[in-house]
């Protein structure tokens, strides 16, 4: 093993130095590496649990947003059911409303219907007076006028 240090040309110093440089690797290793290799894993599972903590809040914000969705349709389904109602109560008002017109209107036509009926009646009376009036003062002038 001696042959082989001394073909490679190794002395004593080469073993002072190794030993400088393994004990300058502990050294270095629990002063610098160890921490710098900690940071490194702490700011990983840093990063991981903030990406987990974001993917746990966008499944809530999807969840929320899946209820908002129902919800949603359920306010548009009870909207368009009250609605639906109201617009039938309108138009049962608006019937009622015109059937009460159109009862009004017909009213209102006989009244006047009757109202005309009863004048004609009243002046075919009159009428029926004087006509025998009308007769005779005809018969005279046309007597009057013979003669």
């Amino acid at each position: 093993m001696t042959e082989i240090i001394e073909q490679l040309g190794l002395d004593n110093t080469f073993f002072v130095q190794l030993g400088l440089f393994a004990a300058l690797f502990f050294i270095l290793s629990n002063v610098y590496f160890k921490p710098f290799l900690k940071l490194f894993d702490d700011r990983h599972k840093r990063t991981v649990r903030d990406r987990e903590a974001a993917e746990k809040l966008m499944e809530q914000a999807e969840s929320k947003f899946d209820e908002f969705k129902i919800r949603m349709a359920e306010e548009r389904a009870a909207s368009r059911k009250e609605y639906e109602a109201l617009l039938g109560q309108g138009k049962r008002e608006e019937e009622a409303m015109l059937g009460q017109a159109w009862a009004e209107a017909r009213k209102i036509t006989q009244e006047a219907a009757e109202k005309a009926a009863t004048q004609r009646e009243k002046i075919r009376q009159e009428l029926a007076g004087d006509i025998d009036s009308f007769a005779r003062v005809v018969a005279d002038k046309l007597l009057a006028r013979r003669g």
